[in-house]
């Protein structure tokens, strides 16, 4: 066995063209092996960090610039997927995110956001010249609130029709908003029944005479341990009796010193 492997390699050395492609095939594999080694020790390793996983961080109620610069340490991107009118956050913040804070995920994908935005600007409604019920059907239609009504006598406009709103007509407002309206308790007459204004605060009894078409007159303060203070003791028209329009009404108030 020993002298044919001797014959055998004594053949090949002396045969230049054997012993050529030896040659070749033993470079060519060195060749290969070191081509094995440097993707083993530097393509791989960039490979592998490239294809690395991360934590998913909490974006939530952060700014975008913000929350992309968290990603880009974590080599993850950021992507809108969507926006909501949140009036709670400032717009262009993270309510939402996928996948949730803590999910482990591999480097380079993506994270979807949903981000609050503006509210959409609400425009206040003519109202003036309708009925009471008509102007706040048309408030709700367009997402506001009927506010605090207030009732005054007027000859130019029929009773339960709205004067005037506050905020008026054509004013850009967020969505929510209350309007106060002025609305017409009819046409004026000469005479109006005196209300009752005793045991009332000050500043109510005030508004209760405006609305009746009545003034407010003297003010008198009375000692009065019993009653808050400014609450109405005795009024200088009995309630229930009539009176012309425009009179003034003496009060007298309690007091405690």
């Amino acid at each position: 066995m020993k002298d044919r492997l001797r014959r055998a390699f004594i053949w090949i050395w002396y045969n230049k063209s054997r012993r050529d492609t030896i040659i070749l095939l033993f470079l060519s594999l060195v060749i290969l092996c070191l081509v094995i080694l440097f993707v083993d020790r530097a393509v791989m390793p960039l490979i592998v960090h490239r294809g690395g996983t991360c934590t998913v961080p909490n974006l939530v109620n952060l700014s975008l610039p913000k929350a992309d610069s968290i990603l880009e340490k974590d080599d993850l991107e950021l992507q809108v997927m969507a926006e909501e009118t949140d009036p709670s956050m400032q717009p262009g913040t993270i309510i939402f995110q996928i996948p949730a804070p803590g999910t482990i995920m591999k480097a380079g994908r993506l994270v979807k956001v949903k981000v609050s935005k503006a509210e959409e600007a609400v425009i206040i409604p003519k109202l003036t010249g309708i009925s009471v019920r008509q102007a706040e059907l048309f408030l709700i239609q367009v997402g506001l609130q009927l506010g605090e009504i207030s009732w005054v006598p007027s000859d130019s406009f029929p009773k339960d029709v709205v004067i005037e709103s506050t905020p008026s007509s054509g004013i850009s407002t967020p969505p929510g908003l209350s309007v106060n309206i002025t609305a017409s308790l009819g046409a004026v007459s000469d005479t109006v029944m005196m209300p009752d204004l005793v045991g009332k605060n000050i500043d109510e009894s005030r508004k209760i005479l405006q609305e009746t078409g009545l003034l407010v007159g003297e003010i008198k303060s009375k000692k009065n341990e019993d009653f808050l203070p400014g609450t109405v003791l005795n009024q200088s028209i009995q309630p229930g009796d009539r009176v012309a329009r425009g009179t003034e009404i003496d009060l007298e108030v309690s007091k405690t010193e």
